[in-house]
């Protein structure tokens, strides 16, 4: 169970950071601070190898991933602070399923 939701929190975190503005646009800022810039039609484009990574979900979802894997290989009960991500991304499927 504890893979499950580590693997759920990681895919909504990877597509928070990657793209999306979040609230208060604080993950939209943050890619700012990291070098992503816009061109004139808004897409987003990275100025360095970083911007770049965050913008690609894959590349991100590895480093997020880490990131939970070590915090559980530390803390065993550390996986259900990921429980609320896992939620969403249950609810984003379920939501975008039930769209067909």
């Amino acid at each position: 169970m504890e893979i499950i939701v580590l693997g759920l929190a990681t895919w909504r975190l990877a597509s928070l950071l990657s793209r999306e503005d979040g609230p208060w646009a604080v993950f939209s800022r943050f890619r700012g601070f990291l070098g992503v810039e816009h061109d004139d039609h808004g897409n987003p484009r990275g100025t360095n190898t970083l911007a770049e990574g965050v913008l690609c979900l894959w590349c991100c979802s590895v480093w997020i991933g880490l990131l939970l894997g070590a915090l559980y290989y530390l803390w065993r009960d550390s996986w259900w602070l990921s429980l609320p991500f896992a939620l969403s991304a249950a609810a984003i499927a379920i939501d975008r399923w039930n769209d067909g």
